[in-house]
């Protein structure tokens, strides 16, 4: 287990960082091995957060889930966790960047239709 933790979780984070550092929503792409959290912001060179009555941590987590994706909205700000099983394979792993990509693009559409 802690081999394929190590060497899937480095997996896990360059895709992550490759799919979601560039966002125009995303401040922060963090974690280690197989635990990582994506951080959301209304303005990336300002750091400045979403209102919070927008919910977008909480908006993320429902599309993902909607899409098959257990990801959780974390309570301060708004911040994805993904914490997925020491056994997750790299397939497994594009899967959920996958879903999670298409549920963080959804979100940013809504927003951006919101004028948010």
């Amino acid at each position: 287990l802690p081999g394929n933790a190590r060497d899937v979780g480095a997996f896990f984070q360059a895709q992550l960082q490759e799919k979601f550092a560039q966002l125009p929503i995303v401040g922060e792409v963090r974690g280690v091995g197989l635990m990582a959290a994506i951080e959301f912001v209304a303005d990336r060179g300002k750091k400045k957060r979403f209102d919070p009555s927008l919910k977008v941590g909480a908006r993320i987590s429902k599309a993902a889930r909607d899409r098959g994706l257990i990801v959780r909205a974390m309570p301060h700000g708004d911040i994805l966790g993904f914490a997925p099983p020491l056994v997750t394979t790299k397939s497994e792993v594009e899967e959920i960047i996958g879903i999670a990509e298409s549920a963080v693009r959804f979100v940013m559409d809504e927003l951006t239709r919101e004028g948010a």
